[in-house]
């Protein structure tokens, strides 16, 4: 009953939209432990010099006092003026820690500005600089898609820790999920570029290096395997082998209707990245969507990309 009011609260709290800027009524700011501590602390020194009749124990108090009234504006001046905003964030795996991309705006040097999703890790910025700068606070997606990373908390202790002022904020971005690549058993189809029906799969065909072909001028993307060394020695530039086999075929990735669909798809994803670091060309079937043949690194995102949104 009381962890679900303390979650209502906190929705009631949240606020949404970007920019956000934490003005007065968007900060929220209690005495940490530290500081109900210290003005325990005081109290019990005030109360020392009334019976001791002491004045020593009594300024001491005052001047506790004093610093315990001063920290909680300072530390409400701390976040107060602040401006985040989303930058554009990355794709991920589910599973992973992921960072979403957090873009702080200030008129002055702030410390220890502390983000935090609901029970993610927390991120610890020492210093946020005037001007604009970049937090990356990370939060771990359990599913695949479209995917937002929930509340954000935003908060400080600073200066002297004896009051902590937060905010929460709803970032409304989705951020794109692919799904957690597990390896595991794919289906595998290799058929003629020029034809739809499927042919048998050999080694030949597999590593596409049936007969060689023809050179051809060399891709970042293509990786190093296929760099025609020995040309390249001779002063030809980069070049990059071509096979026959590699040319009349082409591998196919589909699902295999005999796993659930999120297993399948975990599996095509362990698969996908695992060609890609080999630099193999494939082409991807999956209901509804078709990534067509190719290889290098923005086929591979392509391909995550449909895998994500099957």
């Amino acid at each position: 009953m009381i962890h679900g009011l303390r979650n209502r609260l906190k929705q009631r709290l949240s606020r949404e939209g970007t920019p956000l800027t934490l003005s007065m009524r968007k900060l929220y700011i209690l005495p940490s432990r530290f500081g109900g501590l210290w003005l325990i602390g005081s109290a019990v020194l005030y109360i020392i010099g009334i019976n001791s009749n002491s004045n020593g124990p009594i300024l001491l108090a005052f001047l506790c006092s004093g610093l315990f009234l001063i920290s909680l504006f300072l530390t409400q001046f701390n976040l107060q003026g602040l401006e985040l905003a989303i930058a554009e964030p990355g794709p991920g795996f589910a599973g992973d820690l992921v960072p979403y991309p957090i873009r702080l705006q200030s008129h002055q040097d702030r410390y220890r500005l502390r983000l935090a999703f609901s029970h993610q890790p927390l991120l610890i910025q020492p210093v946020v600089p005037s001007g604009i700068s970049l937090a990356h606070p990370c939060w771990r997606p359990t599913k695949r898609g479209l995917q937002t990373p929930g509340r954000l908390k935003v908060y400080s202790k600073a200066p002297l820790g004896l009051f902590v002022c937060w905010s929460y904020w709803l970032p409304p971005q989705q951020q794109l999920i692919y799904p957690k690549a597990l390896s595991g058993p794919v289906l595998e189809q290799w058929r003629p570029l020029q034809q739809d029906h499927p042919i048998k799969n050999d080694a030949n065909q597999a590593n596409g290096t049936d007969d060689f072909n023809e050179l051809s001028p060399h891709r970042p993307e293509e990786g190093l395997q296929r760099v025609a060394w020995k040309q390249l020695a001779g002063g030809h530039g980069w070049l990059t082998k071509r096979f026959s086999g590699e040319a009349a075929s082409q591998r196919v990735l589909k699902l295999d209707s005999k796993l659930p669909l999120e297993k399948a798809l975990e599996h095509l994803s362990a698969r996908v990245m695992e060609l890609s670091q080999q630099d193999e060309p494939f082409a991807l079937e999956l209901p509804g969507r078709q990534v067509v043949h190719g290889r290098g690194r923005h086929h591979r995102d392509a391909a995550l990309q449909a895998l994500a949104l099957a």
